[in-house]
């Protein structure tokens, strides 16, 4: 594969869903993890440090949560891309993650799925492709 790794800072603070995550990303030949946070804090600084093409971003989490994460990096950043995902169904979880400036979101479902490099991957085309419209 001749084209570049999507850098990806995964922020989730369960330690198997996680590697899970990261594995079925780097196995997949088009993404990097290049950093794992455990709290929304955790995941600010390392946007900063690592300058991620796509943040994975757990909306519950200790320390900060992803909405509150998500915020301060799109402060910092407002072409930082962040995915959301959360197991929940309600709109209001979705509303929250576009009013702090998440690109796209997600069904924790869809995170141990085969496809979910795919659905990365198509967010991330759209988004960066919108940004040049």
């Amino acid at each position: 594969m001749t084209e570049t790794p999507l850098r990806i800072v995964v922020a989730e603070d369960d330690e198997r869903l996680a590697v899970l995550m990261t594995s079925i990303l780097e196995d997949d030949g088009r993404f990097l993890v290049v950093g794992h946070a455990t709290t929304g804090d955790e995941a600010v600084r390392l946007c900063e440090e690592r300058q991620p093409d796509i943040v994975l971003m757990d909306i519950a989490m200790p320390g900060g949560d992803g909405i509150g994460a998500t915020r301060a990096i799109h402060a910092r950043d407002r072409g930082q891309h962040v995915v959301i995902y959360t197991g929940s169904d309600e709109y209001e979880d979705v509303a929250r993650a576009q009013d702090a400036g998440a690109a796209g979101f997600l069904h924790k479902d869809a995170l141990t799925s085969p496809e979910l490099a795919d659905a990365l991957h198509v967010l991330h085309t759209n988004y960066v492709r919108g940004e040049r419209d």
